[in-house]
């Protein structure tokens, strides 16, 4: 697991340390910890984010009253860079530091420091044998305020430009933290610990951190999550589309270098487990075009040999020394300089021939990624002519727009076939699948099964075209009545239709109030499909299944409504026994909603 470097003892600073005493018993006091941050889909260790420990004294009783201390008496770059040494060699003591990144939080205010200076810190990962791709350079948006605004994306920018990952910590609760994303274009957003805990039981929460994934990965930027401390809140945090986690789920901080993994089984059995229970439509694997790579170092020359040994090819993508993406060099962005006369000559001098001029974000999906993920991520990107796939963080290949279009099209006739040709709602197969997924998910729902109440009669009476529109008239309002979290409606045939959605945080009687407005609705609108006299007397007279004219009320729906709570190992089969059972004495109650509660 460790290894010694034995250049470790021989490294002496370049100067004397200057330092008030305070500082260098700090230095000799402190210690870090290191907690890691893993691939959500299968817990291996992508990197460990170095946590200072052992700072408290009488002086310092805060780890932020350590660096205002510094940055007031003008040490804070030098006392930065003795820490940062400190981190680097005990990282590097790891047998795996080579294939893993140190995650490395940084003060914005270290740039103006009289004594700051570009390149020491490579030559500190030098030493120990490191490179660039090693370390990651964090950023926290919480404490930028007043004067320091704007200093955030000038630091990100400036170790940017060197080559170093960059990474805003803490996103979300600072001051300026889109205006920061927007200069800067970090390689990776760490979502603070306040949005993502309980985010399974808060919606609020899932909406903010959905809308930070999707821009995240329209600009091709790995979303982090932090403080991920249960089971659920990974789970959904994966599904919302988080790349990695970090929190006491995964392991707690910890200065024993031996109780460090390069893979975390927690979340690997987790993986499984849910991998299992995954319906796959496509294996994107099948799909993916594995276009060659320039690294991001690469130079214009580099760029037109590539297009000119590689003609039927028009993107390139660009990638880090670790194989991240970094985003695509276009061939159009090119061609107005490659035919003129002085075009390609002008355009070296101006770029100083390197292509990060040209170098445009792209969006980037998982290869775990579903089908509607990765085509939402194009809707952002559909100008570039497809999106970059990774896997395990790296680049895996490229889905062109053309494959795309073809993936759409085939989940399109997919879905026609497994939809009502009436109402075009889920069908039977979906719902079934429905049931099932919530059923092993063990998570809170409900589930509603929906019969009118005297539609042959009706149907029978005012004919069938009648009846369709009532059917397509109650299939609208379960539209526009059921915009909820992991929703489905679905159309079971004639005149039944489900309704089935997560119920993490409604109350029982928030669902009572909801079927029962689905019901009053359909009842109120329907009422408009029946001539004048038979509206006024509330029924019409039609013969019955003896041939005998009978008394009918006007069109109603009854709903059966199962609450399924928590953790529950029922089955499919006693699940619709439950329904029928339901539907029978809702028909029966005034009101026309009856429910139980499943708990086992």
């Amino acid at each position: 697991m460790l290894h010694q470097c034995s250049i470790l003892s021989d490294y002496i600073p370049k100067e004397p340390l200057e330092l008030d005493p305070k500082w260098l018993n700090l230095i000799e006091r402190v210690d870090y910890a290191f907690q890691p941050i893993v691939d959500i889909e299968n817990g291996k260790t992508f990197g460990f984010e170095a946590l200072i420990r052992g700072y408290e004294s009488k002086t310092f009783t805060t780890i932020d009253s350590v660096f205002d201390t510094a940055y007031n008496e003008n040490v804070l770059h030098k006392l930065d860079m003795i820490l940062r040494e400190k981190a680097i060699k005990k990282f590097a003591k790891l047998d795996f530091s080579k294939k893993i990144k140190l995650f490395y939080n940084l003060d914005n205010r270290i740039t103006s420091m009289p004594d700051f200076a570009s390149g020491e810190t490579l030559d500190v990962m030098k030493m120990f044998d490191l490179d660039k791709t090693n370390i990651c350079f964090e950023l926290s948006e919480k404490h930028q305020a007043g004067a320091y605004v704007g200093v955030d994306a000038l630091v990100l920018n400036t170790y940017k430009k060197q080559g170093y990952s960059m990474a805003i910590d803490d996103f979300g609760v600072g001051y300026s933290g889109l205006q920061m994303l927007y200069r800067s274009e970090p390689d990776f957003i760490k979502i603070d610990k306040y949005f993502i805990s309980e985010i399974d039981k808060n919606k609020n929460k899932q909406i903010f951190v959905s809308a930070i994934i999707e821009m995240s990965q329209a600009m091709g930027i790995s979303v982090i999550a932090e403080g991920v401390e249960r089971a659920k809140e990974l789970e959904e945090c994966k599904r919302l589309g988080c790349c990695m986690v970090q929190g006491y789920f995964v392991a707690k901080p910890t200065r024993n270098l031996l109780k460090l993994r390069q893979q975390y089984d927690t979340l690997l059995e987790l993986s499984q487990k849910n991998r299992r229970n995954r319906r796959k439509i496509h294996n994107i694997d099948n799909y993916i075009e594995v276009l060659p790579v320039l690294h991001e170092n690469s130079s214009l020359d580099d760029v037109f040999k590539y297009f000119r040994d590689n003609l039927t090819i028009s993107i390139i993508p660009i990638v880090s020394d670790d194989f991240t993406p970094v985003g695509i060099v276009k061939e159009a962005d090119l061609k107005q300089y490659i035919f003129s006369q002085f075009g390609y000559s002008i355009l070296k001098k101006q770029t100083k021939n390197s292509i990060k001029k040209f170098t445009i974000a792209c969006g980037i999906a998982k290869i775990e990624d579903s089908l509607e993920r990765m085509l939402k991520i194009y809707s952002h990107n559909s100008d570039n002519g497809g999106i970059i796939i990774t896997k395990d963080t790296k680049y895996r290949g490229f889905l062109s727009t053309k494959v795309i279009l073809d993936l759409i099209n085939e989940k399109r006739l997919l879905d026609a076939k497994q939809q009502n040709p009436l109402t075009g709602l889920n069908g039977n197969k979906i719902i079934k699948t429905y049931i099932a997924d919530r059923l092993k998910s063990k998570k809170k729902c409900v589930i509603v099964y929906f019969d009118f109440d005297n539609f042959k009669p009706f149907n029978d009476y005012y004919g069938f075209r009648k009846g369709d529109r009532a059917i397509l008239l109650f299939a609208d309002i379960l539209k526009k009545k059921s915009i909820l979290k992991d929703s489905l409606v679905g159309h079971v045939g004639g005149d039944d239709f489900f309704l089935g959605w997560n119920n993490s945080n409604g109350t029982d009687e928030d669902v009572y109030q909801k079927v029962k407005k689905i019901v009053n609705k359909f009842a109120h609108d329907v009422e408009s499909f029946y001539d004048d006299k038979d509206r006024a007397r509330g029924f019409i007279k039609a013969k019955n299944r003896e041939g005998i004219k009978s008394r009918y009320n006007l069109l109603t729906v009854s709903a059966a409504v199962l609450l399924v709570k928590d953790n529950v190992q029922s089955k499919e089969d006693i699940v619709v026994h439950e329904l029928a059972k339901l539907k029978k004495s809702a028909k029966m109650i005034s009101g026309n909603v009856a429910w139980a509660t499943l708990l086992e």
